[in-house]
């Protein structure tokens, strides 16, 4: 198409070599056979063939795809930036003259590594493994910007980076070891490292000397010069053109050079492209790095910024600003402010001008950067194309102005006296990374001296209340001339915004009455911080937001040192593979010449007939070869084989199920190509019905029913004593209710597969935690015998469940069109359609009737638990719950009966502690209930209950002791201080009106049953060359260290050094008939099965051994003994199956945990700080592998009972939670301030291997102690004005939650009422503390 077909007149293309610029010091020149769209991520992965750069969530959310780029400062001649950004957003054609760097070229196994490599592998900073090489890069990026590290800074850094498997722990105290403030404790350990994993110098080829110590390394020469880029460039694609003009003249050009129909989009950092996605597509990319006019800064007054200043920079200048000048005071409130807006790399690449673009463009965007320039006065300069006139206008006319033909050049920010006084808050699901539920910013300038008189009309605004909302006016109007020490004043500007702010009502944002709430709150938020010490000192809570210091932790285990190397605290084997990005997942294997890629096609109605799928226009695009949908299925449409007792298809067919159903699949030349082709599949639907998406409105459908047991196939209830009779004879019974909402896995490494035909069937290659269901599924959708059907797997990117059956969604689609097209088939999904078109954990809904006496001892208890399964019910993990239920307290009566309803939403599955800790949230629900109705300390009810020895138990044996109650909880007692902690919470909660803190302590019984359903295959071979030994097991490495224990217990078994010992991969050959690995179990019987296989090695070989040392005289080394019994044909290999029957015995883990909060009342905001956690892990295996586990399965359990909100559209069922931009799992910042673990000292197992048990699962149920310690914080404050009832906190407990359970009203922002009210508060508030009543001891 010509150029000016598109309205481009009189702009030439550019003819000859492309952009140029350099990835890991080559240099790469790109030219129009790449397309304008193509991501830098991308490109990395497709055509420079590198892997350790991961792609994800394509948003910018996730940080797997982050790169550090070195750029020409636009600011000053001759000089470069480095800094991080996200490569998911960067387009390729806008890396012109970069340089940019990626995880390969810090360090790797042949050139040593770089020291952020080496810390993060010795403090066990990984598993998976998959976000590691984003987090090293990340903190490199940093490093590189400032050119040292401090120990905040690397928290901070880490704000866009997240991880599932570790808790974060490990990762900041590996970063924070380097930082020049960083904690001795960490720098020595640090020490020990280094010394202990230097890698090869590439210089000398030997040990490293040390020369990374500067952070950069001996393969880190500076590139001499950048690629120079001087000139307008211009590239014309099929329909689309590519600008980078250099100057403003050249940028109105081809603004004026526009068709009318033509859009475009102008290209700085691109980050608005993980907010809004469908944006597009566009006639004209116009970048505008090259306009040296739109970096400029001129510090004075006014302050003056250009349009493409990064949030970064801008946030450096206001700092700068604040500090030098006192009229510019206010602008560090706007430092802050910014600091909170989306993450560190989209920060450097983003500008605040392009903010304010998207503002412009979608009127509903929540901008903190809109509203809090506004809130400065600032001014806006306007550049038109079809005269290059400026204007100059504010910030509320420019959201009025037509930009098609126009740009932002500049801002300018005027001074502020020193009495105008400044806060903006942005109030926010978590800590960090997240939009907000309403962000506000106040501007009063007021003369202290008269009582704060609001001298001008103060600016109040608003943002997340509708799209049209800006200012509070009629408070504004209010406030004008009035004093802010004026009781009455506040309490009736708070009235006045309750009356003027309207939110709307949408299924993803956050209730009206919550957001009407917050308006309220800030406002009385600002005019407290205001005052100060003006206000009484109960209430001076209210101003200031909560401050998270520097977070830390400590962990704390045996060391066991007689049966090393079981029980040694080494790194995961696999570790330096991952922080060095050579560790290879599945995409990242390298696309055979034929290989095609697919995208899904989903539904978009949860309960629809489909009526057609018009897939006409995508068979028109170049690069499409078929489409896939279930007509085209050779076997039976159905994914799944060992669980069904429904069928679940691969591809919906007459009816849709749930919203998100995979309907077809486009199959393309190229990723890119298939996704934009499954977009344009036309679907449509008839009789469509409302869905039911919730456990009450399936209960009310009738589509309710009692659960059948996995094991036993049976639909009963279950009962232990009396049930009936113990209810009837009790002094007080209680009823109540809990709901428990869903998780999402929050596998790091999406769902993938590759299918390659063979010539007698087919490999399949598959992120699959089960390869022999994989191999069985496949099977069956083919029609084929299983026997033709390989599966392998080397590791995976994090599991939790997600890849036990739902993951035979990708690999059946893969298998089928492989199938048809003959070639080979690559199908990696996205986040979006990862987390849409499979289920995630399933929502509990709980029902009680509980019997307890006076003193709060529970004689009888009546439980029903319902569990969604979702659209068909093959995966319930609630039939089997009535053991997890009693934890560790003893209930002589019980009765549990199980539910599962059916809803129309993606069939949801296991996930880490399926069931398990929706029973023991239940069950500590319930002593909760009981001491709140008694008016008794909760540990006091608990410990009351506490089960005794050899009592009878609902299908579970009599305990010898009980170790929570006996090691345990003393322990935790005295090491968490809960005493002194616990006074220390009431003083506070009495002393501050606004903010409240609470304290729990929470114990855990977990019983641990090997079913006889989890069975391995397994092999150990020696190898008569060099003594080496390999293993295969039908277990699945996802970052829970299975391979590094089975390593472990061959190593020591066998007697040879850790290092001599590999994994290889998982197949269905050897592991043939293998079970999943889940539930902690594999792990365990994995090492059995091993320590079996070696030990019958070992026999073997001793007999030898005894022989030569009869006929020599002499012990032979390891090799001569292995080259013995090959000469002598001793088979070197040992095949072992873990039969059932052989399984080790069954075996009790323990666990309690103190946790303490701090809300802020107004907000609900609220933050860990401090946890407490010990476990019983028997003899620790691994005792790094055992404390990641621990960590991360507890964050993972604060993220279920806390952030992770799931919600759909009530209408047609599509699930809003479907990426970063609005499901919140827990970031680095997160976490507990001050985060202990213990592994539980001088434990014993008799049973179990080795004496170790299993960490993987229990402490996830520990998790909810933030329930219990937020139910104490929000009772003080609602006793605090009469109210001690007891209230429902259903789970996840968010920010919204707390603040709407605090139940704050305008009444009490009564300034005058206060020192009364304090009076009145120290006498009503309740002193929760921790009972000193424990049998036979005594705790000071």
């Amino acid at each position: 198409m010509a150029p000016q077909e598109h309205g481009f007149a009189g702009c030439q293309p550019k003819v000859g070599p492309g952009i140029t610029f350099t990835v890991n010091d080559v240099s790469y020149t790109v030219d129009v056979d790449v397309p304008p769209s193509m991501r830098l991520v991308d490109f990395l992965r497709q055509r420079v063939k590198i892997s350790g750069t991961k792609a994800l969530c394509r948003e910018g959310g996730c940080g797997v795809c982050t790169v550090v780029v070195t750029v020409p400062d636009p600011e000053t001649a001759g000089r470069t930036k480095t800094y991080s950004v996200q490569a998911c957003q960067t387009l390729v054609y806008a890396c012109a003259g970069w340089s940019i760097e990626t995880i390969e070229h810090l360090g790797n196994r042949f050139s040593g590594y770089h020291p952020l490599q080496t810390a993060l592998h010795g403090f066990y900073g990984t598993q998976c493994g998959y976000c590691s090489p984003g987090m090293i890069i990340t903190m490199y990026g940093q490093l590189q910007s400032g050119g040292s590290l401090t120990a905040e800074q690397g928290e901070e850094s880490l704000d866009g980076d997240l991880c599932r498997c570790t808790g974060y722990r490990p990762i900041l105290d590996a970063f924070k070891s380097l930082a020049v403030d960083g904690a001795q404790d960490l720098k020595d350990r640090l020490t020990d490292i280094e010394d202990a994993y230097k890698g090869m110098c590439k210089t000398t080829g030997k040990g490293c000397g040390g020369c990374k110590k500067d952070g950069k390394g001996c393969s880190k020469k500076a590139a001499e010069s950048l690629p120079k880029v001087e000139k307008d460039l211009h590239f014309h694609f099929d329909n689309t053109h590519w600008f980078r003009p250099v100057s403003l003249n050249g940028l109105y050009s081809i603004l004026n050079g526009l068709g009318r129909t033509d859009k475009v989009r102008i290209v700085v950092g691109n980050t608005e492209a993980g907010v809004f996605k469908n944006d597009g597509p566009y006639t004209a990319y116009i970048s505008t790095s090259g306009i040296r006019e739109l970096y400029s800064t001129r510090v004075g007054s006014p302050l003056e910024m250009g349009a493409n200043v990064s949030l970064n920079r801008a946030i450096e200048i206001f700092e700068h600003m604040a500090a030098s000048d006192q009229s510019y005071h206010h602008l560090q409130s706007l430092a802050d402010h910014w600091k909170v807006v989306a993450n560190v790399a989209v920060r450097n690449a983003g500008s605040w001008a392009g903010n304010l673009m998207l503002k412009h463009a979608h009127v509903g965007f929540q901008s903190d950067i809109f509203i809090t320039l506004l809130m400065a006065g600032a001014e806006l300069t306007l550049g038109h194309a079809h005269d290059g006139s400026p204007t100059h206008i504010d910030l509320e006319q420019f959201l009025q102005t037509d930009m098609s033909r126009s740009v932002i050049l500049s801002v300018s920010l005027p001074p502020a006296t020193v009495n105008t006084k400044v806060r903006t808050f942005k109030i926010t699901p978590r800590a960090v990374n997240a939009h907000a539920y309403v962000n506000a910013c106040f501007r009063m300038e007021v003369d202290p001296e008269d009582g704060f008189k609001v001298l001008n009309r103060p600016v109040i605004l608003f943002g997340g209340i509708n799209p049209q909302f800006i200012h509070a006016s009629q408070t504004e109007d209010y406030l004008t001339g009035r004093r802010l020490t004026d009781s009455e004043t506040v309490l009736e500007a708070a009235k006045l915004i309750g009356q003027e702010v309207k939110p709307d009502s949408h299924p993803h944002d956050a209730s009206p009455a919550y957001r009407t709430a917050l308006a309220q709150g800030l406002l009385f938020k600002a005019i407290v911080g205001f005052l100060g010490d003006k206000v009484p000192a109960s209430i001076r809570s209210a101003g200031p937001n909560i401050e998270r210091p520097l977070s830390s932790g400590k962990q704390s285990f045996d060391m066991n040192q007689e049966s090393w190397p079981v029980g040694e605290p080494v790194p995961k084997l696999e570790s330096a593979a991952q922080i060095s990005g050579e560790a290879v997942y599945l995409d990242d294997v390298p696309a055979l010449p034929n290989e095609l890629h697919g995208a899904f096609v989903q539904s978009t109605e949860a309960n629809a007939r489909i009526s057609s799928i018009d897939t006409t226009e995508a068979m028109k695009l170049p690069g499409v070869v078929t489409f896939v949908n279930a007509q085209d299925i050779p076997g039976k449409n159905s994914f799944v084989v060992m669980m069904q007792r429904f069928p679940d298809p691969v591809f919906a067919e007459e009816r849709t199920a749930y919203a998100g159903q995979p309907l077809g699949l486009v199959v393309a030349r190229d990723r890119d190509t298939a996704v934009r082709a499954a977009k344009m599949v036309t679907v449509h639907y008839e009789d469509v019905r409302k869905p039911i998406l919730t456990i009450k409105d399936a209960i009310h459908q009738n589509r309710s029913s009692v659960a059948a047991n996995f094991f036993t196939g049976k639909a009963e209830s279950l009962t232990l004593g009396d049930t009936e009779g113990a209810l009837t004879a009790a002094p007080h019974t209680l009823k109540g209710e809990l709901s428990i909402g869903s998780q999402y896995h929050l596998n790091m490494e999406a769902h993938a597969a590759r299918v390659i035909p063979t010539e007698d069937g087919c490999d399949v290659f598959c992120t699959t935690q089960w390869p022999t269901e994989t191999q069985s599924t496949t099977a069956q959708v083919l029609g084929i015998p299983a026997n033709n059907i390989n599966v392998s797997v080397k590791r995976i990117g994090g599991g939790y469940g997600s890849k036990i059956s739902r993951q035979h969604i990708v690999s059946g689609a893969a298998a089928v069109a492989a199938w048809k097209t003959k070639q080979p088939v690559r199908l990696v999904v996205d986040l979006n359609t990862n987390m849409t078109y499979a289920g995630w954990r399933e929502p509990y809904y709980a029902q009680y009737e509980v019997g307890l006496d006076d003193y709060g001892k529970i004689s009888a208890l009546k439980m029903d638990l319902t569990s969604d399964a979702g659209h068909v019910a093959n995966e319930p993990s609630v039939a089997s719950l009535g053991t997890a239920l009693q934890s560790a307290y003893y209930i002589p009566n019980l009765t549990f009966t199980p539910h599962i309803v059916t809803t129309d939403t993606a069939a949801n599955t296991w996930c880490r502690t399926p069931g398990h800790v929706e029973a023991i949230a239940a069950i500590e629900n319930v002593m909760e209930h009981v001491a709140s109705y008694l008016k008794k300390d909760p540990h006091h009810v608990r410990m009351a209950n506490m089960v005794p020895p050899q009592v009878p138990r609902l299908l579970a044996p009599p305990h010898e002791r009980n170790v929570v109650k006996e090691d345990i909880m003393p322990m935790l007692l005295q090491e968490a201080e809960v005493h002194a902690r616990m006074a220390a919470v009431a003083d506070f909660n009495r002393s501050n009106r606004w903010k409240k803190r609470g304290l729990s302590v929470v114990p855990l019984w977990y019983g641990f049953d090997y079913p006889s359903l989890f069975r391995y295959g397994m092999q150990v071979a020696i190898y008569e060359h060099d003594g080496t030994v390999a293993v295969s097991h039908g277990g699945i490495e996802m970052g829970q260290g299975i391979n590094t224990k089975v390593a472990q217990v061959v190593a020591y078994t066998l007697g040879v050094p850790l290092d001599q010992v590999v994994i290889k991969a998982s197949d269905t050959m050897v592991g043939a008939n293998s079970f999943v690995t889940g539930g902690s179990f594999g792990t365990d019987l994995c090492a059995h099965g091993v320590r079996k296989a070696s030990a019958a090695l070992r026999e073997r070989m001793d007999v030898v051994k005894e022989k030569i040392e009869k006929e020599t005289g002499k012990s032979p080394t390891w090799l001569e003994l292995v080259k013995k019994c090959h000469g002598e044909d001793v088979d070197l290999c040992e095949r072992y199956w873990t039969a059932g029957k052989e399984h080790p015995e069954r075996y009790d883990i323990w666990g309690g945990c103190c946790l303490e909060v701090e809300v802020d009342v107004l907000t609900g905001v609220y933050m860990i700080r401090r946890v407490d956690l010990i476990e019983d892990c028997g003899r620790s295996m691994s005792p790094y592998v055992d404390v990641g586990q621990v960590e991360g399965s507890f964050i993972m359990g604060l993220g279920l009972f806390t952030s992770e909100l799931v919600k759909f559209d009530p209408q047609s069922g599509q699930k809003l939670s479907n990426g970063t931009w609005e499901y919140k799992p827990p970031t680095a910042l997160d976490i507990p301030v001050d985060f202990r673990v213990t592994l539980l000292p001088n434990s014993k197992n008799p049973h179990g291997v080795l004496g170790a048990k299993a960490t993987g699962e229990p402490p996830l149920c520990l998790a909810y102690a933030v329930v219990t310690a937020l139910r104490q914080a929000i009772t003080s404050f609602r006793a605090d004005h009469g109210d001690d009832s007891w209230f429902q906190m259903d789970t996840p407990i968010t920010v919204e939650k707390v603040q709407q359970l605090c139940g704050v009203k305008p009444k009490q922002f009564d300034l005058y009422a206060a020192k009364s009210a304090d009076a009145d508060a120290r006498g009503s508030s309740p002193l929760v503390r921790i009972s000193q009543w424990m049998p036979g001891r005594r705790f000071l």
